[in-house]
C-alpha cells in the first residue's frame, strides 16, 4: 500500500503540470495572435537601402564582339569565315 505522500506529491506535480501547461498555452497564444496584430497594422516592407541597379548604373563592356555576327573563333572554315 502506498504512503499518503506520495499521492500527495503525484497530486502537487500534477496540478503544477496544469497551471504551467495552461500559462505557456496562454502566452503562446496571445504573442501569436500579438503578432497578427502587428503585422496588419504595421508596415512591414524592408527598406535595406540597397543600391537600385538600373541600365545607367551598369558598366558597358568595351572591345567586345557580338557572337552572332562574327561567330566562334574556334569554329572557321579555312578562309577565316565563320560557320554557321
Amino acid at each position: 500500500m502506498k504512503t499518503p505522500t506520495s499521492h500527495i506529491t503525484k497530486l502537487t506535480l500534477a496540478i503544477t503540470k496544469a497551471i504551467v501547461m495552461t500559462i505557456v498555452f496562454t502566452i503562446g497564444v496571445m504573442t501569436g495572435v500579438f503578432n497578427i496584430l502587428l503585422a496588419k497594422f504595421t508596415d512591414t516592407k524592408d527598406d535595406a537601402k540597397t543600391r537600385i541597379t538600373s541600365d545607367q548604373s551598369k558598366i558597358v563592356p568595351k572591345n567586345t564582339t557580338k557572337r552572332e555576327e562574327f561567330g566562334h573563333p574556334y569554329l572557321r572554315d579555312k578562309d577565316g569565315n565563320p560557320i554557321r
